[in-house]
């Protein structure tokens, strides 16, 4: 069940995780207790969008889907905090896609203290990341 803290501009769908917003990224996702390298951070379930949706058909959508299946060539969202997380070249968690079970699962990489945004790496080259940036 969500809950909140009073006096913290905050949302939480899970204790040992927050939302906050993130100047020039938005929302982001920040860890609520610490976490160790390969620890499970989050399992998302994904919803798939109909085969032949293109990405530039979503809008604002398009920086929050993941491509799917083992071509690549779908898309889903994914649930709970999933599409949430923000990017970075040099990230903290990694995730990995379950094509079978329609989930995603969200690890650490290496140690995430308390309070740290958790960032991962989408494989997004420059100009994609700084059209995101313009957008969101």
């Amino acid at each position: 069940m969500p809950t909140t803290t009073p006096g913290v501009r905050s949302t939480r769908l899970y204790d040992d995780l927050h939302v906050r917003r993130v100047r020039g990224m938005g929302r982001g996702i920040f860890a609520g207790r610490a976490f160790r390298a390969a620890d499970v951070i989050e399992i998302c379930p994904v919803i798939l969008l109909p085969g032949g949706t293109d990405e530039k058909s979503l809008g604002g959508l398009r920086h929050y889907v993941f491509k799917w299946g083992k071509a690549g060539n779908g898309l889903a969202i994914a649930l709970g905090y999933g599409s949430l997380y923000n990017h970075s070249p040099d990230p903290n968690a990694a995730f990995a896609p379950r094509h079978a079970r329609h989930e995603i699962v969200f690890r650490a990489v290496r140690e995430i203290p308390a309070g740290e945004q958790i960032l991962v790496d989408y494989g997004w080259d420059e100009a994609d990341y700084a059209s995101f940036r313009r957008t969101s």
